[in-house]
């Protein structure tokens, strides 16, 4: 279930750019690919994504840990240039060559975390999706404002964060990870000066918040 091994891809995201080997113990991108196609709440979540999100074809969208590139594909079509960020090399090269494969050439992908996004140029929007929860599983809600301030110094107009989080009133069992509350996610964005706009639950554990200023 892509849901329970997700986490593999983006273990540790919100972490420094020097710590970019890591263990996937044998799931690979091709592996990645092949669930996320499989999964129907990840699917829904991209659909929900890719509906509500209020971009122009001339933006600059950050795709903040974009793993194969699903997202940064499936936007490039409604903007100027993606930008792809992620902390895996291999992930990185894959998502490369499935660019070269689609003649995809308005999307780049390149090293970047959410506290060091790693992004020179002006941005229009950001997208996090099924990454920026990491941030609050590895450090609570210190580490998840660090990684939304990050993600909030690039400037954009715009946040969306399609991604697991808790929208219910108790936390779902895991012994792997922990969701942060809804409410703490649209709280620290608006901190970062932000207004929720958009909210899309698609279960009790996944959703789509947008967040513009």
């Amino acid at each position: 279930m892509i849901l329970a091994i997700l986490m593999l891809q983006h273990i540790l995201f919100a972490v420094s750019m020097t710590n970019t080997e890591r263990d996937y113990h044998g799931y690979t991108p091709m592996d990645y690919d092949a669930d996320s196609e499989a999964d129907a709440v990840y699917q829904r979540c991209l659909s929900s994504l890719l509906t509500h999100a209020p971009i122009k074809r001339d933006d600059t969208v950050v795709d903040i840990g974009t793993g194969t590139g699903i997202v940064a594909f499936e936007l490039a079509s409604k903007c100027d240039h993606v930008v792809g960020r992620d902390i895996s090399d291999e992930w990185l090269q894959y998502a490369r060559e499935k660019a070269e494969r689609r003649s995809i050439d308005n999307v780049s992908f390149d090293h970047g975390s959410f506290r060091e996004p790693n992004v020179a140029e002006s941005v229009d929007v950001v997208v996090a999706s099924y990454a920026l929860y990491m941030a609050y599983d590895e450090g609570g809600e210190d580490e998840l404002r660090a990684a939304i301030d990050g993600l909030a110094a690039l400037n954009p107009r715009c946040i969306i964060v399609a991604d697991k989080m808790r929208f219910g009133p108790t936390q779902t069992t895991s012994d792997y990870e922990t969701l942060p509350p809804m409410g703490t996610v649209a709280t620290l964005l608006a901190s970062a000066g932000f207004t929720l706009t958009a909210v899309e639950f698609i279960t009790e554990t996944v959703g789509v918040l947008i967040a513009t200023r």
